[in-house]
C-alpha cells in the first residue's frame, strides 16, 4: 500500500492504466454503475499524483494490484563518484595525447553503444496488459445460459417483468421488481448498470421467471428467423420477453432494406404466431 509520502509523487502513464483496468473490471462485475465507471475513469486519465488514483478505487474489490512508488536503491554519494570520473577523464586524456604523439595517423576513440534496460515490474514498451470482461453473447445456447446465470448471481433473483435482447451489439435491457409496486432498469453491456430511478408497475407488467426460458429453443428461433418472417437476408434486430397474463417470446427480424416481421412463442419455444414480411 502507497505511504503518505508515495501518494504525493507523480503518476505515470502505466499507473493510470493499472487503475482503469481495475475500474472496467469493477464495473463488469457490477460494482460501479454506468455513470461511476465512465467519471472514474475519466478522473484516472487526468490523474496527476498516485492519491489521486488511489481515492478511485479505494472502495473497490480490486482483481488489480493498484500502482506502487518504485524507488531506486540507494547507492554511494556523488561526490565520490564525481571525483572518480574526473580521474578517469584526465588520465584517458593523457593516453589520448601520448597516444597522437607515437604515430602519425589519427585514431578514432571507439564508443560504447548505450546499453538499454527495462525496469522491474514494466513491459518493453512500457504497457500493461489489461484485463478484459467477458462480453455477454445473446444467440446462442450457451451465451444465454450464461447471461442468465450472471445475473442470478448479481441480483439472486430470477423473476424480472420483461427482458429485451439485442444480439447484433451484444447488450440487453431488462426491467426488475424494486418494491411491490414500482419497477427498476438495468442495462447489460458487458456489465449491469443499474439505475437509480424507480418507476410506476403497470398492471399488465407482471413478473416471469428467467430460468423458466429454453434458452436452446430460443437461439433456435433467432437462428431460423429469416425463414419465419420469409426475408432470406433477415437477422435479427430485438428479441422480447415479457409477461402480459401469459409469458411470451416475440423475435423480430429484418434485413438491411428493413423489410422483416416477427414471430411469437412460448417460454419453452412452441411458435403460437408468425407474421412474416408482406410487400
Amino acid at each position: 500500500m502507497a505511504t503518505g509520502q508515495d501518494r504525493r509523487l507523480r503518476a505515470r502513464d502505466i499507473d493510470r492504466a493499472v487503475v482503469a483496468t481495475a475500474l472496467d473490471t469493477a464495473y463488469a462485475d457490477g460494482q460501479l454503475t454506468f455513470d461511476e465507471h465512465r467519471s472514474r475513469v475519466a478522473a484516472a486519465r487526468t490523474a496527476t499524483t498516485l492519491g489521486d488514483l488511489h481515492a478511485l478505487a479505494a472502495d473497490l474489490q480490486a482483481a488489480v494490484p493498484l500502482p506502487e512508488a518504485i524507488r531506486p536503491a540507494p547507492g554511494p554519494s556523488r561526490r565520490p563518484v564525481i571525483v572518480g570520473l574526473l580521474v578517469v577523464v584526465l588520465v584517458l586524456g593523457v593516453a589520448v595525447v601520448l597516444a597522437v604523439r607515437g604515430s602519425d595517423a589519427p585514431s578514432s576513440p571507439s564508443v560504447a553503444a548505450p546499453s538499454s534496460s527495462v525496469g522491474p515490474g514494466a513491459t518493453a514498451a512500457g504497457t500493461v496488459t489489461p484485463i478484459v470482461a467477458r462480453p455477454f453473447v445473446f444467440d446462442t445456447p450457451e451465451g444465454l445460459a450464461d447471461f442468465r446465470d450472471r445475473w442470478i448471481t448479481r441480483f439472486g433473483d430470477p423473476e424480472v417483468t420483461e427482458l429485451v435482447l439485442y444480439p447484433s451489439d451484444d447488450r440487453a435491457s431488462l426491467t426488475r421488481l424494486a418494491e411491490s409496486d414500482r419497477v427498476r432498469d438495468v442495462s447489460v453491456r458487458g456489465g449491469f448498470a443499474e439505475s437509480a430511478a424507480t418507476s410506476p408497475r403497470e398492471t399488465d407488467e407482471l413478473p416471469f421467471d428467467l430460468t423458466a426460458l429454453d434458452v436452446a429453443a430460443l437461439a433456435g428461433l433467432m437462428a431460423g428467423s429469416a425463414s419465419f418472417v420469409e426475408v432470406p437476408d433477415a437477422s435479427v434486430t430485438h428479441v422480447i420477453v415479457r409477461n402480459e397474463g401469459v409469458p411470451e417470446v416475440l423475435v423480430y427480424a429484418a434485413d438491411a432494406d428493413g423489410r422483416g416481421g416477427y414471430l411469437q412463442a412460448t417460454l419453452a419455444g412452441e411458435v403460437s404466431r408468425v407474421s412474416p414480411h408482406r410487400p
